[in-house]
């Protein structure tokens, strides 16, 4: 299914080159009843989950119980499947739908997200374990929580890799070959100011930064920085992996299995696992799967994704940390 004419492109060298990339593949791409459908799924998937709280207040519950993990796998299943479905029906292709190699890799994806989610749990018992300190448990919790997730993010794609695509060339995008690091610093900077502007809301600030210093630091005897700081190292290599999952695995992974039929299904998916954010975070999640999918189909590296990607998520945490913790005194 697989059209390498389309995928197979130069490097980007600017960032005009990125936006050329994202309109071409836009163009080629436009279905008018596929795209509007994935719209309206999406804008419904969202208006239900935000009023209702559903993924923090109603399933999140269930991870309590391993059974959590069935009702994770319906939820992004729900996501992935309407995509694939959608597209074999616009296209008129359902070479997809009956391909075993599409149930087999789908239904691998999805279980490994569900017990991605399953395996907050681990954090706390980690901690457990330890006996922990109580004055540095958050801390630790936080920065092991962020380790997890990088495990349970990579070990899918590596067991994928070896066990069942084993397909040679770069580690799904993980190369620098070609890659000019200097249109995604620009893209940064040009998000800095959003983020500054955010940094002033109370939305904003009730959710970042994602580590709040507090009793860790009087007990370990060190500054906030200290501790801020080494949760961030640990918080970076979580972007590392979500690069690798989403668009190494989920795009150029899975891209010989899916064809064109690819990106969408990624993209509703990375919605669903952003719901739970604020509201502005997850509808720019839609915006940023589908532009950093392209990136990763067009160069054939993820890199340059996940200096976007970190660089954003630091420089979220930053700002929240420099209005909460700094500027405030």
């Amino acid at each position: 299914m697989r059209d390498p004419g389309w995928s197979h492109r130069e490097p980007c060298v600017s960032v005009k080159q990125l936006i050329d990339y994202v309109v071409g593949y836009f163009r080629e791409d436009f279905h008018l009843g596929y795209y509007a459908t994935i719209g309206l799924f999406l804008l419904v998937a969202f208006v239900l989950n935000f009023t209702v709280d559903f993924k923090l207040a109603i399933l999140n519950p269930t991870l309590r119980r391993p059974i959590g993990v069935l009702y994770f796998c319906l939820f992004y299943g729900c996501a992935y499947y309407f995509a694939a479905f959608a597209w074999a029906y616009f296209h008129g292709d359902r070479r997809l739908l009956r391909s075993r190699s599409f149930w087999g890799v789908s239904a691998f994806v999805i279980g490994s997200m569900a017990l991605d989610n399953y395996s907050v749990n681990l954090a706390g018992a980690f901690v457990d374990a330890l006996e922990t300190p109580e004055p540095i448990q958050y801390w630790v919790r936080k920065c092991v929580w962020n380790l997890d997730r990088v495990i349970t993010l990579a070990i899918p794609v590596v067991v994928f890799r070896r066990v069942i695509d084993r397909q040679p060339g770069a580690f799904y995008g993980m190369t620098w070959r070609g890659l000019d690091w200097r249109p995604y610093a620009t893209m940064l900077l040009i998000v800095l100011p959003l983020i500054a502007w955010a940094s002033f809301q109370p939305s904003f600030l009730a959710t970042y930064p994602s580590y709040r210093p507090g009793s860790a630091e009087a007990f370990l005897a060190v500054s906030h920085p200290t501790t801020f700081g080494a949760y961030e190292a640990t918080y970076a290599l979580r972007y590392v992996s979500i690069e690798l999952f989403f668009r190494g695995l989920l795009v150029l992974g899975l891209e010989k299995y899916l064809g064109r039929a690819v990106l969408m299904p990624m993209v509703t998916l990375y919605a669903f696992w952003h719901f739970g954010k604020p509201i502005p975070e997850a509808i720019a999640s839609v915006f940023a799967g589908y532009v950093l999918g392209v990136f990763a189909l067009r160069s054939r590296s993820i890199v340059g994704a996940i200096i976007v990607h970190m660089g954003v998520a630091l420089a979220m945490d930053l700002a929240a940390y420099l209005q909460t913790f700094v500027f405030s005194r």
